[in-house]
Formats: C-alpha cells, sequence, structure tokens
C-alpha cells in the first residue's frame, strides 16, 4: 500500500516550525511513500496586491527564495527515495502576476521552478491551480477550493460531487461526506496551515526578530493546522484528517508530540 502525506500553506518562511516538525516526523515514522505540498509552500508577502501589511516586516524577495531552497533541500534530505509532488498555490502565483505586470520580458529567467531548482531535486510541480490525482483513485489534490463560503467542504462537494477532492487555502478544517449522482459516498476534505500569527524569531537570513506577521488578518483566531494521510490500495484509497493541537497529533491510535 502506498501512503501519502498532504500538507500545505506553509507560508515560508512566516512558519510555526514546530508544527511543521511534527508533520514531517509523523510521515517518517509511517514511511509514508509520498510528500504532497498543496499549495502556498512560500508566501511571496510583498508581492501581494495590497503591500506590506506590518510596519516590523521587512524582507526581501531573496529571502524568502533562500528559505524555499532551504527547506526543499532539507525536504529531499529526509525523504531520499520518496516522491515529492508540489501543487503550485495562489501564493506562488503572486510572483507569475508581479513578473507578468512589472516585468515581462524576464519571464523564461524568473520562473520559480528554476529558481527553487525542483527538477535537481527531483520533485515533480504543477502550476497553480491544476489538480493532482493519486495514482488511479478518484482522489485529486487541488489547492484553491471552489468556493470561500463558511462550509468550505459542502460547497465543494455540491459543485463536484462525483469525486473526492482534499483542499487547501483556507487555513481552517473542514470536511463532508455527500452521496453522489452515482449513488457512491464522496468525501471533501479542507486542510488547515501551517503560518503563525504570532512572533516569529530569526531565520537563516537574519531577518528581524518580533515580527507580526497575518495577525492582522480578519478571522484568523479560527485558523488551524492539519494535514491528511492517504492510504492507496489498488484502486481504493482511505484518507484520514489529521488535526493538529497545540503541537500534538493523534494518528492511528498513537499520540504524536512536537
Amino acid at each position: 500500500m502506498s501512503l501519502y502525506c498532504v500538507l500545505g500553506d506553509i507560508h515560508g518562511p512566516w512558519l510555526n516550525q514546530r508544527r511543521l516538525d511534527l508533520v514531517l516526523d509523523i510521515a517518517q515514522d509511517l514511511d509514508c511513500s509520498h510528500i504532497i505540498i498543496n499549495g502556498d509552500c512560500l508566501d511571496f508577502y510583498h508581492l501581494n496586491s495590497y503591500g506590506p501589511k506590518h510596519a516590523d516586516v521587512q524582507t526581501i524577495l531573496e529571502d524568502e527564495i533562500y528559505w524555499g531552497q532551504e527547506f526543499l533541500k532539507s525536504l529531499r534530505k529526509r525523504f531520499p527515495k520518496k516522491g515529492i509532488i508540489f501543487l503550485f498555490g495562489n501564493h506562488e502565483y503572486r510572483l507569475d502576476r508581479f513578473i507578468m505586470k512589472h516585468c515581462p520580458a524576464f519571464w523564461n529567467f524568473l520562473k520559480l521552478e528554476k529558481m527553487l531548482n525542483l527538477e535537481d531535486l527531483n520533485i515533480e510541480w504543477l502550476p497553480y491551480n491544476e489538480r493532482y490525482q493519486i495514482e488511479k483513485t478518484q482522489l485529486f489534490v487541488q489547492h484553491s477550493p471552489p468556493s470561500y463560503s463558511d462550509n468550505l467542504a459542502n460547497t465543494s462537494m455540491k459543485k463536484k460531487m462525483d469525486q473526492d477532492h482534499i483542499w487547501n487555502c483556507a487555513h481552517r478544517t473542514d470536511m463532508v461526506a455527500r452521496t453522489g449522482s452515482s449513488g457512491k459516498i464522496y468525501t471533501s476534505y479542507i486542510n488547515g496551515w501551517f503560518g503563525s500569527t504570532g512572533i516569529i524569531g530569526k531565520n537563516q537570513r537574519e531577518m528581524p526578530e518580533n515580527r507580526r506577521v497575518f495577525s492582522f488578518t480578519k478571522n484568523h483566531e479560527s485558523w488551524n493546522s492539519s494535514f491528511c494521510l492517504v492510504g492507496v490500495d489498488g484502486k481504493n484509497h482511505y484518507v484520514e484528517q489529521v488535526l493538529i493541537k497545540d503541537y500534538t497529533a493523534m494518528v492511528g491510535g498513537n499520540l504524536y508530540e512536537g
């Protein structure tokens, strides 16, 4: 049986490293065959359409790219023979939009997959917002859900009934199961995030300390961290959604602590 670990919305370098390490520890302990990063691994904080959101956050694009390079190198080193799939999210797409608006002549030189050395790291990547099908199952992974209503999973099932989905982007956990038009039960999962709305310390490039990055965001208090484990046996798939409580998670009856 193949075992996939699906997580997303890391928002590096503005992340909760302890929670992310907990998930990677679990994936390593379970000997997951694949790691899927479902978008927004990088935040590109200063390339958003609204400009900088906090005066204490003074970084340059090079800092964020450097963090991404180091993180992905460490991920490959930790899982040297496993499949790693990186679906670009709307935050990675910020870089594309910025280049096309301000310096389109540099498009081929400034592609993110080149900057992050994904080919050298043997990391498969998909552009925003393409879907990734897990083997030959009816389970698809995609970053942005079709709706941002209060009940994300339920709305996504109304629009795409006869397939199972794992989404990210909303930063909060949700799940719904419904009977589709075929009479089979289909499920839709929304995973949480691994960014931080609190104070973050220095990273490798000596960025300023005590930076509150996302605390300005409306309703950020409801955001939480979660991920999915997907087992595949032939054409069947089995999903376990795992919510991280503080720095602990229960998987298959075993308690993990970060």
